[in-house]
């Protein structure tokens, strides 16, 4: 049913504006007569200067550009880095195919026009540009919106962005990292109107490393704003109060000097945001909402109320030497209150958990970033960039649980109160040098890197409970315990970049890390007393030192003008582990050596890579000795492990289709695992004991595809319609031992969202959406110990945006989602409604704003699956119905000369 509406919304708008397209074929090339590649041709609306679309020639200096309007005035631009820019008028007859004669860049054979303007769209070297001018937004429109209407760029939901199928990593504000860590700071808190152009970098930094493959350099967007900003004091402050005490306010102020730029943020509310972007249905409404997918780091859930202020400084002093200075202290305060019930199975009895909880975290962190780059010449240059990290967290826990098995008989009821105390510091440095020798071109680099963290947990842990089953038997329980770790790792690479033609290069390096993972414990234990006693013969002391030492070559290739490109290497490794259990029980010393293979192929939008690594096992997963601490629970020691072997395949695939003007992304990733650690678990069902412990099994495997289709049908003055499907999917393998029984479970993961855009004038926007998400748990063999889960949502609905209504801006959204209700997945219908009304204020620098969310009081969030034996459901509380008023006013000042 999703499948067929999809199509037939495309062919609707295919019929509807099919009738009056036109089409324009050329061939460029420069002033010497050669074919021009990667020409940037384009074509705008010459009433509105909007952006219609825009290719890049091939390279034979050929293009094409389908469906464009037709009996209405346009202007093809033509440029090059090399060239100088070519413009021509045009108006297209209906189903009109117009071959123009070889454009001659630099000199014209044909009748042109001379236009003044600039080039919309433009390849310069790899950096391609949008001119913002060309792009119409909505009067306050941040960037993030001015980003949603450039082709090519997929924004999504959570402030992510994407181009050609790969995620931006950075936003810099006229080269300068802006709030480096979140790259929301810069698209959701600055004015579009300030930006002047947009570039979008295949980033190698500074680096005169030669790079033939860039598919897999990271993205960078700048923002160039214009030039009267480039000296300027902007930002904006806001304010909103409401219903069950709901609050937030924030405030951004930005002073850029040429090369000097400094920033200040600062925001707090308790509606679980945690962006700055004063849109609420930009991003349906904030963090951990039911309509909502992103995440926040040291998120636990439920009610949030956050405070964070943050400074940031650039400074260029001269052409030579960057430096950056970053400063955010972030609180951040959790209340979490969950419901749920699990079923547990073993053999012919089945055993039902209702539990309840609900916590309180309390989290304080600063960190500091500190940014400098010295370039001597355009052949050397040096970078240091250091964090330091403090953190404190303090959490408060209660819980209550009681068991029945086959509904008839009581297994265990109890209650548990716990509170703990966690120090958190780190401290990370990044070194790199690089040297470029002028008459052979052979680069030497340098990197060294440090990373520490160093914690420290204290917790108080006090339980009851009545076993049943157990001798009928009641323990009071207090544990007091106290956790030391060390997590370091040091990197040191050598490389030499060996040019041996033009686009062939040979790398080879040699790389050294060292790593220390330490974990220490002191643990009191009271059972039915007053007094505690030392119980650290069960404490899992260990400490793991590792060394790897590789030797490797890469060999690169640039063929067929470009068009093919192939990277084959191969790397030794001798991995060294030194695991020491401080007399718990025999330590382990030992050697491992590997060849580890690795290639890459990219042609023509298409990337396949492989490569092999090795994986030690996760250090949290070693437990040096048995434990008896709790009085009907065995855990048994499991401290070795052996190394695991992953071999990797993936697959990437970009596309743009012109003539139907549809932008395919895909990617695909394959990992096999040779081993893997499973979980196994044996239970006496007559007395309620049990014992856990992990064991090497078999090897998995994984398997992820993520998908993203946008087809425009139209865009111009009056109509800009488009079409985006988005798809994720991903299966991965887990072995679980329940009393002797080993089974292999399957579990799938994957979401699909349709989005359609229909935008009249710039003043009705409508946007039906259509959404599945679902995960599922299968295994292997089908028993009365493990049972499948099945849970997925449905989502239908839109959002109405109406702009300038008699000064008013109206933003409404509605969503129908149908989702489970309990383990029988029983269903039920949530009806979300939102609404936003903006009012201009003080000469249109201010807004008054009105928000009611979750009108009808339903909303809801909870998550279900399966885990060994376990099937299970949780409900957790999360921000419903109320109504809040509001205040936002920018500012924007540049000095007088």
């Amino acid at each position: 049913m999703r499948l067929l509406l999809t199509t037939m919304c495309l062919c609707l708008f295919q019929l509807l504006f099919a009738q009056n397209n036109g089409q324009i074929k050329g061939v460029v090339v420069d002033a010497s007569r050669q074919p021009l590649e990667k020409a940037t041709v384009a074509v705008v609306s010459a009433s509105d200067s909007m952006v219609i679309t825009y290719s890049l020639s091939d390279d034979k200096g050929r293009f094409d550009l389908v469906k464009l309007p037709a009996q209405k005035p346009l202007i093809l631009h033509i440029t090059h880095v090399n060239s100088s820019p070519y413009s021509r008028e045009i108006n297209l007859k209906a189903k009109e195919t117009l071959i123009l004669d070889t454009i001659l860049m630099g000199g014209i054979n044909l009748d042109e026009v001379v236009i003044t303007q600039v080039a919309p769209i433009r390849l310069n070297g790899d950096t391609l540009e949008y001119k913002a001018d060309y792009f119409k937004t909505r009067p306050n429109a941040n960037v993030e919106e001015l980003l949603q209407l450039l082709p090519g760029l997929q924004v999504n939901v959570d402030g992510t962005i994407y181009y050609q199928g790969k995620q931006v990593s950075k936003v810099r504000v006229n080269n300068k990292d802006f709030f480096a860590q979140d790259l929301t700071m810069a698209t959701r808190n600055l004015d579009a109107s300030l930006i002047d152009v947009i570039q979008v970098i295949k980033d190698k930094g500074e680096s005169k490393r030669e790079i033939l493959d860039d598919s897999e350099l990271p993205i960078v967007i700048n923002l160039k704003t214009k030039q009267e900003f480039v000296k300027a004091d902007f930002g904006k402050f806001y304010g909103s109060g409401g219903t069950r005490d709901r609050y937030e306010a924030g405030a951004l102020v930005n002073t850029f000097r040429d090369t000097l730029q400094i920033s200040f943020i600062g925001y707090a509310n308790n509606i679980s945001r945690q962006g700055f972007d004063y849109s609420e249905l930009s991003q349906y409404g904030g963090l951990d909402r039911a309509e909502n997918n992103s995440f926040s780091s040291m998120s636990y859930g439920g009610l949030q109320n956050k405070i964070s202020v943050g400074i940031n400084a650039n400074y260029d002093i001269g052409k030579k030497l960057k430096t950056n200075l970053m400063y955010t202290f972030e609180q951040q305060h959790d209340y979490v209150d969950n419901k749920g019930i699990n079923s547990n199975f073993y053999d012919a009895i089945t055993e039902i958990a209702n539990n309840r909880n609900n916590s309180t975290y309390r989290n304080y962190g600063h960190k500091v970033r500190a940014f400098t780059r010295y370039a001597p010449d355009t052949t050397a240059r040096v970078s240091l960039e250091a964090n330091v990290e403090l953190g404190r967290n303090v959490n408060d826990h209660y819980g209550s649980s009681s068991t029945l098995r086959d509904e008839t008989t009581n297994v265990r009821e109890g209650e548990n109160n716990s509170n703990s105390t966690r120090q958190n510091r780190s401290y990370q440095y990044n070194f790199y040098a690089e040297k470029k020798l002028t008459a052979s071109k052979i680069l030497f680099s340098l990197s060294h890197n440090l990373n520490n963290r160093l914690t420290e947990n204290e917790n108080a842990n006090q339980s009851f409970n009545r076993y049943y089953l157990f001798n009928d038997s009641t323990i009071n329980q207090g544990i007091l315990r106290l956790e030391d770790g060390n997590t370091t790792s040091i990197g040191n690479t050598l490389n030499v970049q060996v040019p041996i033609r033009k686009k062939i290069n040979w790398d080879w390096y040699a790389r050294y890390n060292w790593e220390l993972n330490r974990n220490l414990e002191e643990i009191d234990n009271k059972i039915n007393t007053d007094d505690y006693t030392s119980r650290n013969d069960v404490a899992n002391n260990k400490q793991g030192r590792f060394g790897f030492t590789y030797l490797g070559t890469r060999a690169n290739a640039s063929l067929f003008k470009d068009k093919l490109k192939v990277s084959v290497g191969i790397e030794w490794l001798d991995l060294s582990r030194r695991y020491h259990y401080y007399g718990k029980t025999a330590d382990l010393n030992d050697n491992h050596r590997y060849w580890l293979p690795n290639a890459s192929l990219s042609y023509e939008g298409l990337n396949l890579s492989y490569n092999k690594q090795v994986r030690l096992p996760s250090f949290y997963q070693l437990i040096a000795v048995n434990s008896d601490l709790y009085p009907t629970s065995l855990t048994i020691a499991s401290p070795y492990f052996d190394n695991q072997m992953e071999q990797n395949l993936n697959f990437r695939y970009f596309k743009w289709f012109k003539k139907i003007n549809v932008n395919f992304n895909a990617s695909a990733g394959y990992t096999a695992y040779n081993i893997s650690i499973g979980s196994k678990n044996t239970y006496n069902v007559a007395s309620t004991e049990s014992t856990n412990e992990r064991y090497q099994t078999a090897g998995t495997d994984r398997l992820y595809v993520n998908t993203y289709i946008m087809k425009r049908f139209v865009q111009n003055k009056v109509w800009n319609i488009s079409l985006n499907i988005s798809g994720y999917g991903s299966t991965d393998v887990s072995y679980n031992t329940v009393n002797g029984e080993e089974n292999k479970a399957r579990g799938l993961y994957g979401n699909l969202t349709n989005t359609l855009t229909a935008t009249y004038k710039n003043k009705v926007t409508l946007i039906p959406t259509y959404s599945v998400n679902m995960n599922r748990v299968r295994n292997e063999r089908q028993s009365t110990n493990f049972r499948d889960v099945t849970n997925a949502s449905h989502s239908i609905g839109g959002m109405l945006r109406l702009d300038d209504l008699r000064r008013l801006r109206l933003e409404a959204a509605y969503t129908l989602k149908n989702q489970a209700q309990n383990l029988h997945n029983d269903r039920t219908n949530l009806h979300l409604i939102n609404a936003s009304l903006y009012y201009p204020v003080l000469q249109r620098k201010g807004e008054l704003k009105f928000t009611a969310f979750d009108i009808l009081n339903q909303n809801q969030n909870i998550w279900m699956g399966s885990y060994g034996n376990t099937n299970y459901y949780q409900e957790q509380l999360t921000l419903r119905q109320y109504f809040m008023l509001g205040v936002v006013y920018k500012f924007l000042a540049t000095p007088v000369k």
